[in-house]
């Protein structure tokens, strides 16, 4: 279990130059180890440092050798990463993977530091450089230490060091820890979460997390940054450096808010339900959306949203799963047929059984019942049964009225 937190140090103009340089020559360490990897077709971290070593100690010998080495494993990461993603395309688009841009790292980047190339003793940061190992103080803030304390297993593994857009040398420091033995709650239900534009969570048992504040602040700053670009002068280009990110802390903050709740929940929740939208690919939905609705599903934080629920649950036992995302928003949680034309807009009426529904509660309904099949065909017990359950032991087909939320008694 990791977590980090980012401090900015007091330098001086000799000691941020010395930062330039050496990111310099990481840079150039990095793309050397890459270069090496793919024209050899390995991923060794021995091969590479047979094959590179000396060369690199030639023609960067000012950079340490702790540095040489995280470089080189941020290589060997990349090329593996690049390989993967080149396999995958190669099945559908040959030319178009040979054609695939190489990893390279550019000279504003933020460099990767281990245990042996810096350090935190109390206050006193150090870390190498090419000049000399720097050393400065940094404060910690309080909720950090307090929510993390060293007692409980909570070291220094690394940082990343870099510039951001104002020149100011940032340090992002990474604890590790075990991760801790929590039981999971196994008695509690399944929860369905239907992520979407309109509403960011909607849960199975009806609770919608509304959009209307995040969509707001990004109309805002969409025409902002469109009229200034328009205007194009240095007052404009300063304006738009100013609020350079104020929509994405927004859009987090509101991903901290709408998880925590979810986690901490008061109800027994076992599990969180998700589709796994992993291969959603705007390529795909070209000549199937307008453009409107491309330009709102490039700028739908749904992973963020994914990753920060996923540990805020695994801290209170809870576990969260996805299922496949196919046809949720089109199949009635009732008959369970499938049926285009039964939505429409934020209501779904099943034009088979008349079951009449918000589409998003629908929709969360399905993700729950696709997992709780998934778990009784693996021959695990499942802890609720989906909705509308007849005597026949099938999902019922009537109009909703008869819907139940667990499987009648007595059926086999």
């Amino acid at each position: 279990m990791r977590r980090s937190i980012t401090v900015f140090p007091k330098l001086t103009d000799k000691e941020v130059s010395s930062i330039v340089e050496t990111r310099k020559q990481y840079v150039r360490t990095f793309n050397m180890s890459a270069e090496c990897l793919i024209n050899n077709n390995s991923t060794s971290k021995r091969f590479l440092h047979e094959m590179l070593y000396e060369r690199i100690k030639e023609e960067c010998p000012a950079l340490p050798t702790g540095l040489i080495q995280c470089a080189r494993d941020v290589a060997v990461e990349a090329v593996k990463t690049w390989n993967v993603k080149r396999t995958k395309l190669k099945q559908k688009k040959p030319k178009k993977a040979e054609r695939m841009k190489r990893p390279s790292m550019k000279e504003k980047c933020t460099m990767r530091y281990d245990v042996r190339t810096v350090t935190l003793r109390g206050s006193q940061l150090t870390f190498s450089t090419c000049d000399k190992r720097i050393r400065t103080i940094v404060t910690i803030p309080e909720f950090f230490t307090e929510r993390y304390p060293s007692s409980e297993g909570w070291k220094l593994k690394g940082a990343n060091i870099g510039m951001d857009r104002k020149g100011r040398v940032f340090v992002n420091l990474i604890y590790e820890c075990p991760d801790p033995v929590i039981e999971e709650n196994k008695d509690g239900k399944i929860v369905g979460l239907d992520r979407g534009i309109y509403n960011i969570v909607t849960t199975s048992d009806g609770i919608h997390y509304g959009a209307k504040d995040v969509r707001r602040v990004k109309r805002k700053y969409n025409h902002v940054r469109s009229e200034l670009q328009k205007k194009g002068t240095r007052s404009a280009k300063r304006r738009l450096k100013a609020i350079s990110g104020r929509e994405k802390r927004f859009v987090q903050d509101q991903n901290h808010c709408i998880s925590k709740k979810l986690a901490n929940t008061d109800d027994n929740v076992s599990a969180y339900v998700l589709e796994d939208l992993s291969t959603m690919n705007m390529l795909r939905l070209k000549g199937k959306s307008n453009r409107t609705m491309r330009k709102w599903l490039s700028n739908w934080s749904y992973s963020d949203l994914e990753f920060k629920l996923s540990y805020k649950c695994q801290m209170n036992g809870i576990r969260v799963e996805f299922v496949d995302a196919r046809y949720t928003s089109q199949k009635c949680s009732v008959c369970k047929t499938i049926d285009k034309a039964s939505r429409k807009g934020n209501r779904y009426v099943c034009r088979h059984c008349g079951n009449t529904i918000h589409s998003d509660v629908n929709a969360a309904i399905n993700i729950r019942d696709n997992c709780i099949t998934r778990v009784q065909k693996s021959g695990q017990a499942a802890v609720n049964q989906p909705y509308g359950w007849s005597t026949t032991g099938r999902p019922e087909t009537e109009p909703v009225g008869k819907t139940l939320t667990s499987k009648p008694s007595g059926l086999s």
